[in-house]
C-alpha cells in the first residue's frame, strides 16, 4: 500500500499524480491513464476546497485489490455526490475500470480502479472442445465448493451457456474470479467432472455483513436434467445459514421460470424487478439467439433468520408495488404515516459509481436531505450523460424522512424497482433496520413484456406493475417536455 498526503496546489496535484503514474506502471498497468484521472480527481478537489474550508491538504491512497489497483483521494472540502464530471467518460474508454464517491462522516472520498494486467485477461473460446451442446453427457460429476484454480473452466461453462452475452461480465475474467474467491467476497459450489471441467455452478457475492446475492447458476448443456442445480443450490444455503447470514437475494431471469421456481419453493419471496439492467441475453438451449433488447431481471429475497420489526416510510408512488411485496411475505414491517413535524437533515448523503461495462449506473442514498431531489436529478443527469442505460437509486426506506422528500421521485423519472428489508448493516439501538427501497432510471422505457415468463401469477403481478410504472414514468416526463416545447412555440409568436 502506498499513501501521500499533499497540499491542494499545483506542486501537491503533480506530486499525487506522479505517485500514481508510477505505482500503476511499474506494475505493467496504463500509468499515464491513471496519473491523468489523479490530476482531474486532484483539481475537482482543490475547486471544493477554495470555498472557506481551512484543511487544504490532499490524501491519497493507493492499494492492489485483487485485479485491480485502487487509488483513493480525501478532502475536507465541500460535500461530493458524484465523479467529477470528465472521469465518469474516461471509464468508457477503458482508462479506468469503476469510479466512486461519497461523504463518510469525515470528509469526501473519491475512489477509482485501475486494470492490472490480470484483470483483462479474458476467457479464449478456443479452449473449448468440439462436442455438441445438445449431446448430454453421461460423464460422472463430483460436487464439492468453488475453488480459485476453477475460474478458468467456469468462465468456459458460462461461454456454453450464454456465448458472450453474460450479464456478469466479470465471469469472462478468470484472473477476476480467483482474486474475489481468494479475498472471500464470492463463494460458490461447483460440480466437477474427473478433468476438472466446470459441470454446473451456483454461487454468491456479499453484499453486506448481513445480505448475500446468489446467482451465477449455469449448467452446461451437456449435463442437464440431473439436477444438478438443486444440488448445487442445497449446499450453498447450508454454508450461507452457517455464516450467519440474515438474508439472501437472487435475481432469476425472464426468460425462463426454472430459476424463478427455485427460488419461491426455498421460501423466497418476489421483491421486485430490475429492467433493462444488463446488455441483451443469450441462453444455449433456451433462448433463440441473442435478444434484441436488454435483459430484465426479477428480483427474490429470502431470510434465512428471523426479521428485526420495522417501519418503513415509502413516498406514495410506490405505495402500491410496495403493498404487493409485502402482500405474500410474513416480514414484521408496517407502513409509516403522519411524517409531520419529523426532523429532516438539510443535507443529503449519496454515493455514486458507474459500471460502464454495462452501462449501469448505482447512487447509494445513505442520508435523506432536504435537497434529496436535487441531489439525485444532478447525478442521474451526470450518469445519463455518461452513457448510462440503466440507474438504481438505493433509499434508506427506514428513515422517515424518505415518504415526505421523496414524494417527486417518479418527476425525475425514478420508478419503483425493488424493496429489500435489513440489506445495510444497523444499530439495534435506533430505528433504522437496514431496509432498502430501490428506485430505477431506464434509457429505454419500450419493454417487450410478452416475451417474459412468470412461474406464478403472483410473479406476473408485481414485475408487470412495476413495468406500468416504468411506461407511465416515462410517458409523463415526454410530456411535460413536449408541453415545454408548445409553450416556448407560443411565446415566440409572441414576440
Amino acid at each position: 500500500m502506498y499513501s501521500a498526503n499533499a497540499p491542494a496546489d499545483d506542486a501537491g496535484i503533480a506530486v499525487l499524480s506522479a505517485g500514481v503514474r508510477t505505482w500503476l506502471q511499474m506494475r505493467g498497468g496504463n500509468g499515464e491513464g491513471a496519473g491523468l484521472v489523479t490530476y482531474l480527481l486532484a483539481t475537482d478537489a482543490r475547486t471544493r476546497l477554495r470555498k472557506g474550508v481551512e484543511e487544504n491538504i490532499l490524501m491519497l491512497e493507493v492499494e492492489e485489490r485483487g485485479t485491480e489497483l485502487i487509488v483513493v483521494l480525501r478532502d475536507k472540502g465541500e460535500p461530493v455526490t458524484a465523479p467529477p464530471q470528465g472521469i465518469l467518460p474516461l471509464l468508457d474508454q477503458g482508462i479506468a475500470t469503476a469510479a466512486d464517491a461519497r461523504t463518510d462522516g469525515e470528509g469526501n472520498v473519491t475512489e477509482v480502479r485501475f486494470a492490472l494486467p490480470g484483470h483483462h485477461e479474458i476467457f479464449d473460446p478456443q479452449t473449448i472442445d468440439g462436442d455438441e451442446d445438445d449431446v448430454l453427457s453421461s460423464e460422472e460429476v463430483s460436487i464439492r465448493a468453488l475453488l480459485p484454480q476453477d475460474a478458468a473452466a467456469l468462465t468456459r461453462t458460462i461461454y456454453r451457456c450464454y456465448g458472450w452475452t453474460y450479464p456478469l461480465q466479470d465471469l469472462y475474467f478468470p484472473e477476476r474470479i480467483a482474486a474475489t474467491i481468494e479475498n472471500g467476497s464470492r463463494i460458490g459450489e461447483v460440480a466437477v467432472t474427473e478433468s476438472g471441467e466446470v459441470a454446473a455452478h451456483w454461487g454468491a457475492v456479499y453484499l453486506s455483513p448481513t445480505a448475500v446475492e446468489t446467482g451465477g447458476t449455469v449448467t452446461d448443456p451437456r449435463f442437464r436434467r440431473r439436477g444438478l442445480a438443486k444440488q448445487l443450490g442445497d449446499r450453498l444455503l447450508e454454508r450461507i445459514i452457517e455464516a450467519g447470514i440474515t438474508g439472501r437475494l437472487r435475481e432469476p431471469v425472464l426468460t425462463h421460470t426454472a430459476t424463478q421456481q427455485i427460488a419461491l419453493n426455498d421460501g423466497a419471496s418476489i421483491v421486485g424487478a430490475y429492467l433493462h439492467f444488463a446488455h441483451p441475453l443469450q441462453q444455449v438451449g433456451i433462448t433463440e439467439g441473442i435478444g434484441v433488447q436488454r435483459s430484465s431481471l426479477s428480483v427474490a429475497y429470502g431470510p434465512l433468520k428471523a426479521l428485526e420489526p420495522a417501519t418503513v416510510w415509502i413516498p406514495n408512488p410506490y405505495e402500491p408495488m410496495a403493498h404487493m411485496v409485502f402482500s405474500q411475505s410474513n416480514w414484521p414491517r408496517e407502513f409509516g404515516s403522519g411524517f409531520r413535524g419529523i426532523q429532516i437533515p438539510d443535507v443529503t448523503v449519496l454515493a455514486t459509481n458507474y459500471d460502464s461495462g454495462n452501462r449501469l449506473g448505482i447512487i447509494d442514498v445513505a442520508t435523506v436531505g432536504q435537497n434529496l431531489i436535487d441531489c439525485l436529478d444532478s447525478s442521474v443527469d451526470d450518469l445519463r450523460k455518461s452513457g448510462a442505460e440503466h440507474i438504481q437509486v438505493r433509499l434508506p426506506a427506514n428513515q422517515p424522512a424518505l415518504q415526505s422528500v421523496g414524494a417527486g421521485l417518479t418527476e425525475i423519472g425514478l420508478a419503483f424497482g425493488a424493496f429489500i428489508p435489513q440489506l445495510r448493516t444497523f444499530d439495534l439501538s435506533g430505528v433504522d433496520r437496514g431496509d432498502v427501497l430501490i428506485v430505477q432510471w431506464l434509457a429505454d422505457a419500450d419493454l417487450d413484456t410478452q416475451s417474459w415468463k412468470f412461474a406464478t401469477e403472483q410473479v406476473s403481478e408485481i414485475v408487470l406493475a412495476i413495468a406500468e410504472q416504468v411506461r407511465q414514468v416515462a410517458n409523463s416526463g415526454q410530456a411535460r417536455r413536449r408541453q415545454a416545447a408548445r409553450r416556448a412555440q407560443l411565446f415566440a409568436a409572441l414576440d
